[in-house]
């Protein structure tokens, strides 16, 4: 278990509120200055990670953390997110059960409200061609599907996917826990039972 001490505490720093809720539009406390002493967390590239045994992207890991613009041009990180479940998918402008996922999100948040605290976060990494997604592409997407209420995120460069372990292959789906420990790694579009049934588990369900 100490194994994930250091990086649970600094997933932790990065969020005014400990990590135990996430930040709303209107909380004062939110603002683009809450990441801005954060980098992208990979135990790999950092000394005091060196022990780290897992490879932050299978089951039982801590999923690393990452610090990227969203949809409304503000600096956010993944830590800011945890103490609820989190849906997390990667996921790009060509790809087709990418897109089928962003058109039914909304439908699902309200799902998943009505059990318990729990949110989406998209990683938009390339856009229709294949190349790195821009902002222009998060605004398509959000636009085109009307998301309101959860952050789709910028992947600069695809570093994050590459970190991630993507091999090129969209969607990917993580299913992540309150303290920041991935459940399940999808390489496929996952069904809504399968999320609604991971979150009511962690609201004990």
């Amino acid at each position: 278990m100490t194994r994930w001490l250091p990086l649970l505490a600094l997933l932790v720093a990065c969020s005014p509120r400990n990590g135990l809720q996430p930040l709303s539009d209107d909380d004062d406390s939110a603002d683009s200055d809450d990441c801005s002493t954060f980098d992208n967390a990979w135990p790999a590239l950092t000394e005091e990670f060196a022990e780290y045994e897992g490879t932050g992207v299978q089951p039982g890991d801590l999923l690393f953390n990452f610090k990227l613009n969203d949809q409304n041009g503000d600096r956010m990180c993944l830590a800011q997110m945890l103490g609820q479940p989190l849906i997390v998918d990667a996921s790009t402008r060509w790809c087709g059960p990418c897109n089928e996922a962003a058109a039914e999100s909304m439908e699902l948040l309200e799902v998943l409200h009505g059990i318990g605290q729990s949110t989406i976060i998209t990683l938009m990494v390339q856009d229709f061609t294949g190349s790195p997604a821009r902002p222009a592409d998060i605004d398509w997407w959000v636009n085109e599907y009307g998301i309101e209420g959860y952050p789709v995120v910028l992947d600069e460069d695809e570093a994050t996917a590459d970190v991630w372990q993507t091999g090129g292959a969209y969607p990917l789906f993580y299913f992540v826990r309150p303290d920041g420990t991935i459940d399940q790694r999808l390489s496929r579009k996952p069904d809504e039972g399968e999320i609604i049934d991971f979150v009511s588990s962690v609201h004990g369900g």
